[in-house]
């Protein structure tokens, strides 16, 4: 039937000429023939929210092209494609084929590789980097393994338009140079700051405990024990079948190609590519203890501190933390020229979420968590508003005396969006402030009116006024 209905589709959509119908037939027969997994029934009331809930970020960030993955106890439930790869070329999007370029979510796949390390015993998380690296220079405080994956370390971020580099970097070590005579932003341990450099001083490190060069220990440690066929450093100045390629939106709403960059400086950080169904399998990987032991995911997925005991809300490359509605959730966001990253991991439910987009400027707000939870066995519990008390903060904002921002209150729930950006829900808690169904942002309002916006564990406070 599936076939049949295939073949319809297709014959119909070379009869017809108006280029509307033509594309809106070829969204049919992709929907039909391009999703890598037959859905099981009774999940189709998910799926068929979930999808929804996509096209509404597509359709929002005007995105050429997107790919979506969710497994329930180590089965993918759902895995489909949306768009194109390349528009010039209308090559459709295939979630268990096209690589995408995932940024940020590079951290957590080096982690894993460390983290094999850890296992072996080959690798000491609090001695000075220097046993692994020693041609970096000393700072004026030591650095350890676990303060650069916490993001503890003191080494800087990217600096001016260092995110654009187009240039080739032909090892780990030569990129090291960019930041490894800069000054430490703060002594080690004190303050949370985050840093895609200290990943390339990590991946300097898995070189001198491994013994191999950082790619190759990758590909021997991680991505082949986890049968990520699809995984790969995204190379320039080589052909990788199934690369999408890279868009962005310019201020005008054109689609345009986004600009040309090398990530080989920063493989570890945010220089691979993959795809969803990659992603997921990675992340069932961490569930429970197997490719790791469970020593070392404790230690990888629990959320570190400063030194005065303050929560980072960051393991070892893994964000760590609870949501609005109380649950655990680890997971890390990626973005990168020409692509934006979700993967997220509900690990009581065994719920994971991998979301890939061929875009510079993408909003996802919560969806991936609203996804998450849309394949959970009970559904989101949100607790009844006394909405008269509320209507006095619900409008506009200006958030620092900036940022626009706006609270609204639609079939009984509150939600919060930033700079005209897709709403976000807002969960209430039992002292009387809201959070987002993430937990990244607490939300607390008061008299005049006025909201205050706190990031749990950042020592960030911004507050909105009303307009």
């Amino acid at each position: 039937m599936r076939i049949y209905l295939m073949l319809i589709v297709t014959s119909l959509l070379f009869k017809m000429d108006d280029m509307k119908n033509r594309f809106l037939s070829f969204l049919c027969f992709s929907i039909l023939f391009f999703s890598a997994h037959a859905q099981p029934v009774r999940y189709q009331a998910a799926i068929d929210s979930a999808r929804s809930l996509v096209e509404r970020v597509i359709a929002f960030s005007d995105i050429p092209g997107a790919a979506v993955s969710v497994s329930v106890n180590g089965e993918i439930v759902w895995s489909e494609g949306f768009g194109y790869a390349d528009l010039e070329q209308q090559v459709p999007v295939y979630p268990d084929k096209t690589r995408f370029r995932i940024g940020s979510v590079s951290k957590p796949l080096t982690a894993a590789a460390l983290g094999v390390l850890y296992d072996a015993g080959k690798v000491n998380l609090d001695a000075p980097i220097q046993r692994s690296v020693p041609e970096f220079p000393e700072k004026r405080w030591p650095i350890t393994l676990r303060q650069l994956a916490g993001h503890l370390s003191g080494i800087r971020h990217y600096r001016g338009e260092e995110f654009l580099s187009t240039k080739r970097y032909a090892t780990v070590r030569e990129g090291l140079a960019i930041f490894a005579d800069d000054t430490l932003l703060f002594e080690p341990g004190t303050r949370y700051s985050y840093s895609s450099y200290a990943w390339n001083l990590i991946s300097a490190a898995i070189e001198g405990a491994s013994g191999k060069d950082f790619l190759s220990y990758m590909q021997q440690a991680v991505f082949t024990p986890l049968n990520m066929k699809n995984t790969t450093p995204d190379h320039i100045d080589s052909l990788i079948a199934f690369r999408t390629r890279y868009y962005e939106r310019t201020d005008d709403g054109r689609i345009i190609h986004s600009p040309f960059v090398d990530n080989s400086y920063k493989w570890a950080g945010g220089g691979f590519l993959s795809t969803t169904e990659d992603l997921v399998h990675f992340g069932q990987a961490h569930i429970r203890p197997g490719f790791l032991s469970d020593t070392t995911l404790k230690i990888w997925l629990t959320p570190m501190a400063t030194a005065d005991g303050a929560s980072t809300h960051y393991g070892m490359g893994w964000a760590s933390q609870l949501d609005g509605a109380g649950r655990e959730w680890f997971g890390h966001s990626g973005g990168s020229i020409g692509g934006v990253t979700q993967l997220v991991i509900y690990p009581e439910a065994e719920v994971v979420v991998a979301l890939l987009t061929n875009s510079s400027r993408v909003d996802y707000a919560d969806t991936h968590h609203r996804i998450a939870y849309l394949f959970m066995p009970e559904p989101l519990a949100y607790p009844a508003l006394d909405e008269a008390a509320l209507q006095s903060f619900l409008g506009d904002y200006l958030i620092d005396g900036d940022t626009p921002a706006q609270v609204s209150l639609e079939n009984g729930r509150l939600y919060f969006s930033r700079r005209s950006g897709l709403p976000q829900l807002l969960i209430p808690q039992e002292d009387g402030s809201f959070t987002t169904l993430s937990g990244n942002t607490r939300h607390r309002f008061r008299t005049h009116p006025e909201m205050v916006v706190e990031v749990p564990g950042r020592e960030v406070e911004m507050v909105g006024v009303k307009r």
